[in-house]
């Protein structure tokens, strides 16, 4: 069976597409299904990347660069037409058994093109409330009004952290015994646009010490890390690009300071408790909701945090150390990858 992932990622629209499409390809991978990929070189893309995973990928045409003009002009995304891109997708793909999208600038109109043309299963992937031309719909988000979301769309719908896309270490690790290491992890998402690195880089700063160790994860593509390497940084304070096993990393720590979206779910399996951000306009809702639900620590929008923010969020954590815990009610077994290949598997199999 032949599986092409339609996703992206760049500086604007971020990592997390993409990540959360490799967990899935890894998966369809053991199942022996054949995984390919395609994106649209741009900059930021993780092509090099995932050929690094062992995914092949196919690459469309290179296109003159469209910039957003808000965080949620997805349009741009696509850096052309719907159409031009679905044009580009068939020509590259020529058959597939199951077309994958996760692309906020694709819709409904781009998947039943594609679909009617290669006559394909159909699956997508989404956090945003749309019509969807498709044979499945995955929405791993914790949503308020998670029952009537999608009410559009008459195919099956895969919704709630259930179904959430995480690597197989996170339900490994879920009920091991793991020593902790007496550190904060901050972790802002793959670009970090808003700087959030850099704030709270400078918020630590301040301190003359911390009662843990601060890791801060900047991500690959993220240009901050070379700035914050090169600047004085006290003893409590690390700075790092990439962590190759992040599962373990995360279950080694006592608490996380970090973006909001599929992470949320990779602390909740690990029961690691965490203050978050909203750096991406489709992140508010969860947010406030997982705040609401007392989760969470929220500290609010991106664009709304400075350097100060994070000064008061360290005086806190120092305040309540090491004694912090946030219980969740929040059970996510870390086996929605799983769910999610078995579910595609049963449309195959009806079909």
């Amino acid at each position: 069976m032949k599986v092409f992932i339609r996703t992206d990622a760049s500086v604007y629209i971020g990592t997390g597409h993409v990540m959360r499409c490799l967990v899935l390809a890894r998966a369809l991978q053991q199942h022996h299904f054949s995984v390919t990929f395609v994106c649209r070189p741009q900059n930021g893309d993780l092509i090099k990347y995932i050929k690094r995973q062992g995914i092949h990928v196919q690459s469309l045409p290179q296109v003159a660069v469209v910039t957003p003009q808000h965080s949620a002009d997805y349009a741009a995304w696509l850096q052309r037409s719907w159409q031009h891109d679905a044009i580009d997708f068939i020509a590259a793909v020529k058959h597939a058994d199951v077309v994958i999208t996760d692309h906020y600038a694709i819709d409904y109109q781009w998947q039943k093109y594609v679909k009617e043309q290669l006559s394909c299963t159909l699956l997508a992937i989404d956090d945003l409330n749309r019509i969807h031309f498709s044979d499945l719909i995955i929405d791993q988000n914790l949503w308020p009004d998670l029952p009537q979301r999608y009410p559009h769309c008459s195919q099956k719908k895969l919704l709630g952290p259930q179904y959430a896309l995480l690597d197989k270490p996170f339900s490994d690790l879920m009920n091991k015994n793991i020593k902790k290491k007496n550190q904060v992890l901050a972790f802002f998402g793959g670009n970090d646009l808003s700087k959030e690195c850099i704030k709270l880089f400078h918020a630590a700063c301040t301190y003359s010490s911390l009662p843990f160790q601060l890791k801060i994860v900047t991500g690959q593509t993220n240009q901050a890390y070379q700035q914050l390497i090169n600047l004085p940084s006290p003893s409590h304070v690390s700075v790092v690009k990439f962590i190759d096993k992040f599962a373990l990393e995360l279950k080694q720590t006592n608490y996380v300071i970090g973006a909001s979206g599929v992470s949320n779910w990779e602390r909740f399996c690990l029961n690691i408790p965490a203050t978050i951000v909203s750096v991406a306009e489709n992140q508010l809702k969860l947010s406030q909701y997982l705040a609401q639900l007392e989760v969470v620590r929220y500290l609010g929008e991106s664009q709304y945090t400075d350097i100060q923010t994070y000064i008061n969020e360290l005086q806190f954590l120092t305040s309540c150390w090491p004694g912090i815990r946030f219980n969740s009610s929040l059970n996510i077994d870390g086996h929605g990858t799983e769910r999610i290949v078995s579910e595609l598997k049963e449309q195959l199999k009806n079909e």
